[in-house]
């Protein structure tokens, strides 16, 4: 029963980032269209990497919520802390079942699964992936946390970008679209 939940849910990611790369390269195409180390935790080793451009997180209307601007291309995509490590440009995708990270990002957030541990197969555009499912000790954007997230990581090349799924958001009190920002409530 969970092997199954978890393919769906691995499906439904892989279906969501093919959605969003399409959204890009249709954007690319027509550049017409669119304008407008912690206790307890091992140390890492990084290599460097130049910084992404900062997303957008608008001023909140209430102090306790964040509100992300939608792109160009009408999806929301945030700076996001994993495990204490800083991950560019995840997208917020409220139709993930799980939290999806990239094997850099789930790296980077200190998530060295074992090659066992990739169990999952799932079908990209890239061929045949396997993910491995782990949980998450916290995922932060701005001053907003949320504690013990389920989630799988890609094998490494497997996934471009890391998704915040419904693993995330329904841990929230709120989330709603409104004026073009994606509000989040603790």
């Amino acid at each position: 029963m969970l092997e199954t939940q978890i393919k769906i849910a691995v499906i439904a990611i892989v279906l969501s980032v093919l959605a969003a790369s399409g959204v890009s390269r249709f954007q690319s195409a027509r550049p017409d269209m669119g304008k407008g180390a912690k206790a307890g935790r091992p140390a890492l080793q990084s290599a460097s990497i130049a910084p992404a451009p900062t997303r957008a997180i608008l001023p909140a209307r209430r102090s306790d919520e964040i509100r992300i601007a939608a792109d160009r291309g009408g999806q929301f995509s945030t700076d996001a802390e994993v495990n204490g490590a800083r991950i560019s440009g995840m997208l917020v995708d409220t139709g993930a079942t799980l939290v999806a990270l990239s094997y850099e990002d789930a790296s980077a957030a200190g998530l060295f699964p074992s090659p066992a541990d990739y169990r999952y197969q799932v079908s990209t555009a890239n061929g045949v992936a396997h993910v491995a499912k782990v949980r998450l000790h916290d995922v932060r954007i701005g001053n907003l946390v949320v504690h013990d997230v389920d989630a799988v990581v890609g094998e490494r090349g497997a996934l471009g970008n890391s998704l915040l799924g419904m693993t995330f958001l329904s841990k929230l009190s709120r989330f709603s679209v409104e004026s073009g920002s994606l509000v989040l409530k603790p």
